[in-house]
């Protein structure tokens, strides 16, 4: 491979803005290199096919569409995913879509979706789950946060120039937290509505188990998934997310199955 492709890939590394870390390997004890996971599917395990009976109220969902904002978003946020909703139990999704907050049945949010990741905050409890129920209901039919999602578009884009690979964990958080600020604003005022992502996060904070501490209107879908396990955050999580499995996947044709 001549200088000119070995350039191309060079630079298309460097733009394309992936998180890594290095940790210790508890099991050789050496440093381990990571790079964030853009792919739905498990980092180190097979793809877990759930059913109803599987789901737990209070699981994050996270999925992708065929239609063009779906695309878009995926693109910027270098992510397989552009919609985040909630799991409410008795089979009943909250979300935040272009009409408003709504509440609607799960087997509609998987009908809309292509492709659905399953994630579990631990310590989630009843009393827990109650309080995001609470929060839906409170804000179904708020609007939506166009101003939020507008400005929100470009920073997918500059703060790539936080998480160029190699720049270390603290140095990376550090360029996040400042350039969110000056971008984006540090104003929790909701009085703008919600967007998807930002309606999942001000929901669990409300429960009283934040994802993160800052503000929700930093946060996009992409960001939710890296949250999970294993992979490399971009704001540095209070609590990692499980991976529980799919509700529908590429990698087979059924939606779900129901026991």
């Amino acid at each position: 491979m001549n200088f000119k492709i070995w350039l191309l890939y060079f630079g298309f590394f460097f733009l394309a803005g992936c998180s890594t870390q290095f940790k210790s390997d508890a099991e050789t004890n050496r440093l381990k290199f990571s790079m964030q996971q853009a792919n739905t599917i498990p980092i180190k395990d097979s793809v877990e096919v759930l059913s109803v009976s599987d789901m737990l109220p209070g699981d994050i969902l996270l999925s992708s569409a065929t239609g063009l904002n779906s695309w878009g978003i995926r693109l910027f946020s270098v992510s397989g995913v552009s919609h985040a909703s909630i799991y409410l139990g008795l089979g009943e999704v909250a979300e935040s879509v272009g009409s408003g907050v709504r509440i609607i049945p799960l087997d509609k949010a998987i009908g809309d979706s292509n492709n659905m990741v399953v994630l579990r905050q631990s310590g989630l409890t009843s009393l827990h789950a109650d309080k995001l129920r609470e929060f839906s209901v409170q804000n179904d039919g708020n609007k939506y946060n166009y101003k939020g999602i507008v400005m929100i578009a470009p920073w997918m884009l500059t703060k790539r120039i936080c998480e160029l690979p190699l720049i270390g964990e603290t140095v990376r958080n550090f360029c996040l937290k400042a350039l969110a600020t000056v971008q984006l604003g540090d104003d929790i005022d909701q009085a703008n509505g919600f967007f998807c992502s930002q309606f999942v996060l001000d929901a669990y904070k409300y429960a009283g188990m934040p994802l993160f501490e800052g503000n929700s209107s930093w946060i996009t879908p992409a960001d939710i998934l890296h949250m999970r396990t294993g992979d490399v955050p971009t704001f540095e999580p209070t609590h990692r997310l499980t991976y529980v499995g799919h509700l529908k996947s590429w990698s087979f044709a059924s939606a779900i199955r129901n026991k």
